[in-house]
């Protein structure tokens, strides 16, 4: 492995802006969880919270597990779905 890289100029500013733009990311996501989790206890779903903010709807329907957001709809996968399906 080379030990002495160091990139050309262009990649090194995409590099540093990549960079700023994930920590800045990074800093948000305290902020969008707790939002989130008012809308979702609001009404909000996940799949528009998702939309609104690019994250993943897995992202949200976390928060809205752990809060305890009313579902929209039964959950037709996973763990949640089999317990209907068993009852």
């Amino acid at each position: 492995m080379a030990t002495d890289y160091s990139p050309a100029d262009e990649a090194a500013r995409l590099y540093a802006r990549h960079k700023r733009h994930h920590d800045a990311l990074a800093d948000l996501k305290d902020p969008i969880r707790e939002q989130a989790a008012e809308d979702l206890k609001a009404g909000a779903t996940p799949a528009q919270l998702a939309k609104l903010t690019g994250l993943s709807d897995e992202f949200f329907r976390r928060i809205a597990r752990a809060v305890g957001a009313d579902r929209k709809r039964a959950p037709t996968v996973g763990r949640e779905a089999k317990k209907k399906t068993d009852a």
